[in-house]
């Protein structure tokens, strides 16, 4: 069995996973999801967690074929889920990468024979109230706060902010280190066909900005290392209507 050669993703509600979960006979979850589990004191972060590992077998299930409950997922501390290697074999385990994020009600996930990082961002009330300029001094380069500042305050100015930083938190994932602050200002987000410039190539990625059908705004991002951006396929179950898709690649800055 070997994964396809595509980049899967999968977009749903928390609800509907979460659902989906609750029909599922016990026993569907291995010993460190259990434990996982069982640390969570918060209802809505045990329900959060359900969801996301029912949702990983989903889309599973949709690249091969085989049963959501039939796939065993371990759950390393700080680490994403990987496949069990005493049920899928080594060589399935090593090249089935996956990926989850989650943000209000809306969760992704992505699987792909190399390393992948997902993240989605919801737009929410809230977020007409904050100073995207604030923020983006803590994650951006010289140019993007160029660029950000050129823009007048409002809603574009805020979702080519959360592109960036979805896709930045991505790469983080990609590389499995968490969030880096001590790199993620020398980080550069670029249009796909910029003219390279200065700097170190790390990754290729892509992000998608959609509406919610209650209108909320949507931001989807997956990074990947390969040297050239795999085909995406989305499963979308969160019945977002996309409006914007865009290939970047991301690019370190020589330090100063």
């Amino acid at each position: 069995m070997e994964l396809e050669p595509g980049l899967r993703l999968l977009l749903a509600p928390q609800a509907l996973m979460g659902g989906a979960a609750q029909q599922l006979e016990p026993g569907w979850l291995t010993a460190s999801e259990l434990a996982r589990a069982a640390a969570m004191r918060q209802p809505g972060r045990h329900h959060e967690f359900m969801a996301c590992r029912y949702a990983l077998r989903h889309l599973l299930a949709l690249v091969y074929g085989h049963a959501s409950s039939t796939w065993r997922l371990d759950a390393p501390e700080g680490k994403p889920p990987r496949l069990n290697t005493a049920v899928h074999g080594a060589v399935l385990a090593a090249n089935t990468h996956l990926s989850l994020s989650h943000s209000a009600s809306l969760l992704a996930c992505a699987a792909f024979r190399q390393p992948v990082g997902v993240d989605v961002e919801v737009v929410d009330a809230r977020a007409g109230k904050r100073d995207v300029l604030a923020l983006a001094g803590l994650a951006c380069t010289d140019e993007e706060m160029r660029q950000l500042s050129a823009m007048a305050m409002g809603p574009q100015q805020r979702l080519l902010f959360l592109q960036w930083w979805t896709l930045k938190e991505s790469y983080f994932k990609c590389t499995e280190t968490g969030v880096d602050f001590s790199r993620i200002r020398r980080i550069e987000c670029r249009p796909a066909n910029a003219v390279p410039g200065s700097g170190q190539l790390l990754a290729r990625a892509q992000s998608w900005v959609g509406s919610t059908p209650a209108g909320e705004d949507v931001v989807l991002s997956v990074c990947t290392l390969d040297s050239a951006l795999p085909a995406a396929q989305i499963q979308n179950c969160a019945e977002i209507a996309w409006r914007q898709e865009t290939e970047w690649m991301l690019v370190e800055l020589p330090s100063t």
